[in-house]
């Protein structure tokens, strides 16, 4: 009697589960968009004299000594996992920069061990003349499959803010291989939407947001995730363990239980009518 009770629940459960991914974030988060952003180790504390505009979170801060204001602000990484789609989020123009300043790629490391890293997404905003494109906005993504004949190399980060950083990878230089499928393929492209239309995970201003594709990590993988300013102004990362328990997971479980509950109530029952 209490196997069967205990089956009853746990089914009853399973079925009204909330989806895990659901998440106060980006964009909508009854669709399944995450904040993946982690601290990228660089803080401070806001200064009223000087109007320095830093602290340890990632939104609403820029690098210690860097120019200040939601226009140089990356505020967030977010990942939905149901659609496979990653989301660079911030108050700088990615497609056109800022200042003279330019935006950087998408860095990816699969190991998550700081060695190199696996997967670069090349952000193609401008044409091979600088020319900005205005409808097609592209990215390439390239996989460092033989990193001692042909590595992924990258143009490094200089001048805005001394320290860490400068010498920060900031856009793909060359090297590695073109992933199949996903070669100068269309990318989404937010700009100025207010904190509602964000879904109410970032703050201030207006924000731009980049959305790509990234189904070629497949649903297990966990990786560390990289992107910064030509400069180094600002620097963001990101970090996922993972795939999580999908609704339709968690369905087929609950309907598995109560299977295994019909099974065992209608073995009883041909046993007593027997």
């Amino acid at each position: 009697m209490k196997l069967r009770l205990f089956i009853i629940v746990a089914a009853a459960l399973s079925l009204f589960l909330p989806d895990s991914n659901a998440h106060a974030g980006y964009l909508d988060p009854d669709q399944g968009w995450e904040n993946i952003t982690t601290y990228d180790g660089l803080s401070g504390s806001y200064d009223g004299k000087t109007k320095k505009w830093w602290n340890a979170n990632e939104d609403q801060e820029v690098e210690p000594g860097a120019a200040t204001g939601q226009k140089w602000d990356l505020e967030g990484f977010f990942l939905n996992d149901e659609k496979d789609e990653l989301a660079l989020v911030g108050g700088f123009n990615f497609a056109k920069g800022q200042g003279g300043i330019g935006s950087g790629d998408i860095f990816i490391d699969t190991e998550m061990d700081n060695g190199y890293y696996e997967y670069v997404l090349d952000l193609a905003f401008t044409d091979e003349s600088g020319n900005i494109h205005k409808n097609d906005k592209k990215y390439t993504v390239y996989a460092n499959a033989d990193p001692k004949n042909n590595p992924i190399t990258f143009n490094m980060t200089h001048g805005g803010p001394s320290g860490p950083t400068q010498n920060q990878p900031w856009t793909y230089a060359g090297g590695g291989t073109a992933v199949t499928g996903f070669e100068n393929i269309a990318l989404t492209y937010l700009k100025k939407m207010n904190n509602k239309d964000m879904g109410g995970g970032v703050k201030g201003g207006k924000h731009n947001a980049v959305i790509m594709d990234v189904s070629f990590l497949g649903t297990d993988s966990g990786y560390d995730i990289f992107n910064t300013l030509e400069c180094g102004n600002d620097m963001l990362k990101g970090s996922t363990s993972g795939a999580v328990p999908e609704p339709a997971t968690i369905f087929l479980l609950g309907s598995g239980l109560l299977g295994l509950f019909g099974f065992r109530f209608r073995k009883k029952f041909r046993k007593s009518k027997d």
